[in-house]
């Protein structure tokens, strides 16, 4: 089972003159084709300012296949991951590159850094993962050029058919002690809570037939909560909720 969050986050820039180029949305695997433990995704930074810049690059967790090994332990399953940026390859569940020394990137004017890489390791899991990187000067968090990238891992090449998406919605949202969920078609799944890192803190069934659900926020502390519909191993959709 995974989490599927609605609602890209593609590009969040404010001032910093960043553009990242060829970057994929979406990295589509299956794990009875999968030739090498890993799966990897590129793409480019180029400075479109007028400054030299000092460049990191930050990470973080959108959704998460389940089991995630995170934060990285070589005695856990699950699936994980690592990133490259100029001469280094961080570690699986490093949050950030070096902003120290020769392993911080410096980008002159009209530059284009063609070293990043997202390396991700199915490790025989099937599920959905999002990732969220992030590319700042030193100090700058909010002003960030971002890219969202989802690995998709099935279990197997042969799926001759693909559920379809759910349009649903949340209400009330903020809520406080239930929320009802309204959906377009009736569902035989689960719903799922999940905090921003990913992980599970409360699941229920759908109940068979039915189009809207109320379900109790008990065990749920206040703050924004990833809520996702799944069916056959598979997100359907997912909506943001806020708790207060």
């Amino acid at each position: 089972m995974s989490v599927c969050l609605a609602g890209a986050l593609n590009v969040a820039q404010a001032q910093i003159s960043l553009e990242i180029l060829n970057a994929p949305d979406t990295v589509h695997v299956a794990l009875d084709t999968l030739s090498s433990p890993d799966v990897q995704a590129y793409w480019d930074v180029t400075n479109v300012g007028e400054e030299s810049l000092d460049v990191l690059v930050t990470r973080s967790f959108l959704e998460m296949a389940d089991p995630f090994n995170f934060p990285y332990d070589t005695a856990s399953p699950g699936s994980y991951e690592r990133f490259c940026w100029g001469p280094l390859c961080y570690p699986f569940g490093t949050v950030a590159s070096s902003d120290q020394g020769s392993a911080l990137v410096t980008m002159a004017p009209a530059d284009t850094n063609s070293t990043f890489k997202a390396d991700f390791y199915p490790n025989g899991v099937a599920g959905v993962t999002t990732i969220n990187y992030c590319f700042q000067t030193p100090g700058n968090a909010s002003n960030a050029v971002c890219h969202e990238v989802t690995f998709v891992v099935d279990a197997t090449a042969n799926v001759n058919e693909l559920l379809p998406a759910v349009e649903c919605s949340l209400m009330p949202n903020p809520a406080t002690d239930v929320v009802t969920l309204n959906m377009d078609r009736a569902l035989d799944g689960v719903v799922e809570f999940r905090n921003l890192v990913g992980q599970l803190a409360k699941s229920e069934c759908i109940q068979r037939g039915v189009t809207r659900q109320v379900v109790s926020l008990d065990g749920l502390s206040d703050g924004i909560w990833l809520v996702s519909l799944a069916s056959q191993g598979r997100v359907l959709a997912t909506q943001r909720l806020v708790i207060r």
